[in-house]
């Protein structure tokens, strides 16, 4: 395929407009903005990208030559496990790609507002989705067998970041009923997420994610709209609505990995770093205190995949960023068993001690009423896995480690 030149479009309502280019000069990838944008758009990347007409190029490490903000756009696990299936059922061999030639399988569909071409567009039909057999399409998929099932997976909205699998999808509330997540919605659908679980998952897993977002959202979490999509075959699948879409039209996304050119799988992140950022970017001071609830909530509630990829930021078609709505907030435990992210450069055992220091350094007000307000709210954690149907044993296992984060507060 060997991809040398990519145009790069936004597109927040009908109208894409050119951003730029992107080039594969030898070993290193160039960007340069589109005159054009320089008059009528804003900076994509304040940390990464200066705003001007000159070709701009960084390191190769973390995102293999490409600025973070488009390296969003790339596959994570389970969308790069996808893409490596189709292309060897084409018998294409991935070695044979560079960074370019995945953006091309991007679409138009994919999370924010930026898009490539030329692209490798599917064809996508607003079919109806059975999440069941979408499911057994997935376990199809881990045991390597079924070609016909990589195609389908694919035209059922592309492959979202993340480690578990998931698929875009159109939800009509009025009718309850679920479409492929092509990117223009007929009237009164949605655009979703859904997830399905992984091999190593419990079976509960969509519902302990369905307990965690009531208590986040208790804990004065801003979370996009959730619920369990519950089947004829009594299975449980955790959904989202996008909080990149308005409608059909889009806002351009950028996570703090992004940003900040975080290795994510190898981070060095605090949330000191976030909150700064966070403070930085969007100039709120409202802002980087919901940032602070976050880090509470995730020591408290033992959601260790914390990591940079998982927080983002939203800029309008204005040039405003605001934090994005959090997500991904489950009991969870990362590859090494630590957080993710440092919290007052503590991986392993934060507690009431560290976020008060990071409290302190940012002048968070009220921070003993924020932690002890989430403390009582996590407290109640038999109480919201009873009402979202998580299984005994999940409930007892869970609720063994918090006692441990607990005796920390």
């Amino acid at each position: 395929m060997a991809t040398t030149k990519l145009d790069v479009y936004i597109q927040f309502s009908s109208e894409e407009e050119l951003v730029g280019q992107l080039v594969l000069d030898e070993r290193k990838i160039l960007f340069k903005y589109s005159d054009a944008y320089l008059k009528t758009g804003y900076n994509l990347s304040p940390n990464q990208l200066v705003f001007e007409n000159i070709p701009q190029t960084t390191q190769e490490k973390p995102f293999n030559g490409l600025f973070g903000v488009f390296a969003d756009s790339l596959p994570d696990a389970w969308g790069f496990l996808l893409l490596k299936k189709r292309l060897s059922a084409d018998r294409i061999a991935l070695e044979s790609l560079n960074v370019l030639d995945h953006l091309t399988f991007s679409g138009n569909n994919s999370l924010g507002a930026l898009h490539y071409k030329p692209s490798k567009e599917l064809e996508q039909n607003a079919n109806e989705i059975n999440l069941d057999k979408l499911n057994d399409a997935i376990s199809e998929v881990f045991s390597g067998e079924s070609n016909v099932v990589i195609d389908e997976l694919f035209t059922k909205g592309g492959s979202p970041g993340g480690a578990r699998p998931k698929i875009y999808a159109g939800y009509n509330p009025k009718t309850n009923s679920l479409i492929s997540g092509i990117s223009q919605l007929p009237k009164d659908y949605e655009h979703w997420i859904i997830k399905f679980a992984a091999k190593e998952d419990s079976k509960d897993i969509a519902n302990t994610e369905m307990a965690y977002y009531k208590m986040a959202l208790e804990s004065g979490i801003e979370m996009s709209t959730c619920k369990i999509f519950n089947s004829d075959a009594g299975n449980s699948y955790f959904g989202t609505k996008r909080f990149d879409r308005i409608g059909n039209d889009k806002l351009h996304m950028l996570s703090a990995a992004g940003l900040l050119h975080d290795d994510y799988e190898h981070s060095t992140m605090d949330y000191g770093h976030l909150i700064s950022q966070t403070r930085k970017l969007t100039n709120n001071a409202q802002a980087a205190e919901q940032m602070f609830r976050r880090a509470a909530f995730n020591v408290l509630a033992h959601n260790r995949d914390d990591h940079s990829k998982n927080v983002a930021f939203l800029m309008n078609a204005a040039g405003v960023w605001n934090l994005a709505p959090a997500y991904d907030l489950t009991f969870s435990s990362s590859s090494h068993g630590y957080h993710s992210t440092a919290c007052a450069n503590n991986y392993v055992d934060p507690g009431r001690k560290e976020l008060m220091e990071l409290a302190e350094v940012f002048s968070i007000n009220q921070p003993e009423e924020i932690i002890n307000d989430i403390k009582e709210i996590i407290e109640k954690w038999n109480m919201y896995a009873e009402m979202y149907g998580v299984s005994e044993t999940s409930i007892k296992t869970i609720e063994k480690s918090l006692k441990v984060i607990r005796s920390r507060f």
